[in-house]
């Protein structure tokens, strides 16, 4: 056997040339449907399993569970934890209490505002991405890293001696 032939593929895979009133076509010759082959056809796609609904909303369904509890939540972070704690879990909150955003009374209006949405608002985004078939790990590493920079804000904001203009 030579080298060439060890490559070609097998017989039933061949094109088959016809003639036809002094035309030439090629015909892909396909084996018969009834015969298993053990390769897989790479035309075909792997079907794509899809996610139940509670697969994928179960971050939103938490959330809302955890703005039903957020007042009670906060008490004991901040019971627990202090000033640290509070900026930890709750940055959004304490964000939107800044004077540095010139809301002057509303501000207060903002942060309850704030406190009952930041953790559905948090869910919707995981829901979200995980419908977007993004692994369970990335999501949270983002919402994380958004978390962290919230709070580093604050941590900028809340320095001893910084004026910020004021």
């Amino acid at each position: 056997m030579t080298r060439s032939e060890s490559t070609l593929p097998a017989p039933k895979d061949r094109r088959g040339i016809v003639q036809a009133k002094d035309k030439y076509r090629i015909e892909e010759t396909e084996p018969p449907r009834s015969t298993k082959s053990p390769m897989v056809d790479k035309d075909e796609e792997p079907v794509e399993r899809r996610a139940t609904f509670l697969e994928v909303c179960w971050p939103t369904v938490f959330g809302i569970v955890l703005a039903i509890l957020a007042v009670r939540l906060r008490a004991k972070v901040f019971d627990e934890w202090g000033d640290v704690g509070d900026r930890l879990v709750f940055p959004f909150v304490q964000l939107a209490s800044r004077p540095e955003l010139g809301l002057g009374d509303a501000g207060g209006g903002m942060a309850s505002l704030m406190l009952r949405l930041q953790f559905p608002l948090t869910g919707l985004y995981a829901s979200w991405s995980l419908r977007r078939n993004q692994r369970m790990s990335t999501t949270i590493l983002q919402i994380l890293f958004t978390y962290g920079i919230a709070a580093f804000v604050l941590w900028l904001l809340t320095a001893p001696g910084a004026t910020h203009g004021m």
